[in-house]
């Protein structure tokens, strides 16, 4: 716990340290709103009914200046109170709105620098989750300790040190018992934490499993398996309203046990301050005085309770996040990248070794060289290492040993943001952006005009069918391009990589989602595409890579055969049986 909460203030701490000022006007003007209000007007409350318990047998002339300077002083202690609590309410709101928007825009930079097996690993609603509860966390333990904990301090301190004045002896009977109180509930607080941790991880399960459940709606339908996955969101709901049960009946016995401390208290300063007055060592006065900070202190260490417990909430649901944070990334640029500059697009991959965790190598001091403007094809079995090749391309992850090279550039050593800048890419199912069909078309090029989308939208036959849309371009795609077919939404992604226009062009299956009539219209728009351009085309139909100018074979990992499709049907090898058994142009 103690590492997570020492990174947690680091993270929180890096964020705000860069408003000293604002800090700075918070931590000064709180404590004097405070004290002119809280503190200092209850003395002059108790002066004032001293005056009036002593008024018999005294003149009115002669109290009355007494009165009016004793309601002047009121008004002048809540003037400057009131004035005070402003200046730290827009310092506090200047803070937080601003801290909050950084701390959002960091925690989507850091989750975006992951690689693509980070994302495959975590539910996509539970990363959401998490760093939305952050970011809340941050609000949260920011309030608690400006307006609960650092303020009760103040009054707390400033009250005791005012009966100290009067009443040395009821000063050090609150401290030692405030002491006490504040170390159990504090002592409490940690030996909960674990429990909170696992209360904020259940609520995250449950999250991820709603939006995974949601997700996969269609497949939910088709498979008529809605009892199969409300069970699962059952079991999710289920685990995670035991451990709340659990922490929140620990919270009852909690306050129950303070509850009765306060008792305790309250009722040993009214005897004590009975006694006194009995005594003739404090007046009546005093007595209202000792009450109205009693009454203060006792609401303070209550709310001083549940704030240090409400803390270590926040601390407890911002542990997953923090570990995401200070998680290292598994592609990392190395320290001064060298500027990518690709001009022809020779890629060379040399003596590569890579393998996923867990996983035996994929690839085994693997060669392969591809000239500039070359066209070639992938061809192999699930699992043969077609699309973990363009991965190492594009630097989604990183080789174990050996290079990839692009017109004699390790990419190792060059920025990703530059490499992939300069390669176009259409993945196998095109997951678009849910906004516009034009702001999709753009993502090729953010700088491009609405003329040459419509340019690049007509060679990917998308502009027929975008016209027929209710805001033709202007028209929302829905989450994920849900609104479109699988084909349409391959041609966007044609669209976009056309509008790129890189010298290296990936397809990863990208004519698979279109049907014979779009695919042989798109086999002349991807003609134009790939000329003057290296190309590399992972296909299951080998009917979309026969005028590539070489077909690469691979099995586990390995180059069994090369050559055009002529040549390799020729040599009835493993391309040729993968031919033999294709099925209306599909690997069986």
């Amino acid at each position: 716990m103690k590492n997570i909460t020492r990174l947690t203030l680091k993270y929180f701490w890096k964020h705000a340290k860069r408003y000293k000022i604002l800090i700075a006007l918070m931590l000064v003007f709180l404590p004097i709103g405070l004290i002119g209000g809280d503190i200092f007007v209850p003395v002059y409350y108790k002066q004032l009914i001293d005056l009036i318990s002593n008024f018999v047998g005294q003149s009115r002339e002669v109290i009355w200046p007494e009165i009016i300077y004793i309601f002047v002083t009121i008004g002048i202690l809540f003037i400057i109170s009131f004035l005070a609590w402003r200046v730290f309410e827009f310092a506090i709101i200047k803070f937080e709105v601003t801290v909050l928007r950084n701390m959002e825009r960091d925690v989507y930079k850091k989750l975006r620098t992951h690689s693509f097996s980070f994302f495959a690993n975590n539910f996509t609603g539970a990363l959401v989750n998490k760093s939305g509860r952050l970011v809340r966390a941050f609000e949260g333990i920011a309030d608690n300790f400006l307006f609960d904990l650092y303020s009760n301090i103040v009054r707390f301190t400033a009250s005791v040190v005012v009966i100290f004045w009067f009443i040395p002896v009821m000063a050090w009977l609150l401290i030692g018992w405030s002491i006490f109180y504040l170390g159990s509930i504090y002592l409490f607080s940690i030996w909960k934490f674990k429990y909170d941790a696992k209360n904020a991880a259940a609520d995250s399960r449950v999250t991820a499993e709603l939006a995974d459940g949601i997700t996969n709606i269609t497949a939910m339908k088709s498979f008529s398996h809605a009892s199969f996955e409300d069970k699962r969101f059952w079991d999710a709901t289920r685990k995670r309203f035991l451990i709340r049960k659990f922490c929140w009946n620990l919270d009852h016995v909690a306050r129950m046990i303070q509850a009765v401390l306060m008792i305790i208290l309250e009722v040993g300063v009214i005897f004590m301050s009975v006694r006194l007055w009995i005594l003739g060592q404090i007046s009546v006065g005093t007595i209202v005085l000792i009450h109205i900070y009693l009454g203060a202190i006792l609401k303070n260490l209550w709310n001083f309770g549940r704030v240090i417990k409400s803390i270590h909430e926040a601390f407890a649901r911002s542990r997953e996040m923090i570990q995401i944070i200070y998680k290292k990334p598994e592609v990392l640029d190395i320290k001064n990248p060298q500027k990518c500059e690709i001009s022809q697009g020779k890629i060379e991959f040399k003596n590569i070794d890579f393998g996923y965790r867990q996983k035996k190598g994929v690839f085994n001091n693997f060669n392969l060289k591809i000239k500039a403007g070359e066209k070639v094809g992938l061809v192999g079995e699930s699992g043969s290492g077609k699309t973990t090749l363009t991965k190492l391309l594009f630097r989604f992850a990183d080789v174990k040993g050996g290079k990839i090279l692009i017109d004699g550039q390790d990419i190792s050593r060059t920025r990703q943001e530059d490499l992939r800048e300069q390669v176009a890419f259409v993945p196998q199912d095109p997951i678009l952006f849910h906004r516009t069909l034009l702001e999709n078309i753009q993502y090729g090029d953010l700088k491009a005009s609405k003329e040459e989308i419509i340019v690049v939208a007509k060679k990917a036959y998308a502009h027929k069918f975008i016209q027929k849309c209710a805001q033709k371009y202007n028209t929302l795609v829905g989450e994920r391009g849900t609104k479109l077919s699988g084909g349409e939404k391959q041609r966007i992604a044609i669209a976009r990589a056309m509008l790129k226009d890189a010298h290296i062009l990936v397809l990863d299956e990208a004519t698979s989602s279109l049907d014979s009539k779009s695919e042989k219209l798109i086999q002349g728009a991807l003609g134009k595409l790939m000329k003057n351009r290296t190309t590399i085309v992972i296909a299951h139909r080998l009917s979309t890579i026969q005028k590539m100018d070489r077909i690469i074979v691979l099995d586990h990992g390995k180059i069994v055969e090369e050559g055009s499709h002529e040549k390799l049907l020729k040599k009835k090898g493993k391309y040729a049986e993968l031919w033999k058994h294709q099925i209306g142009g599909f690997l069986a």
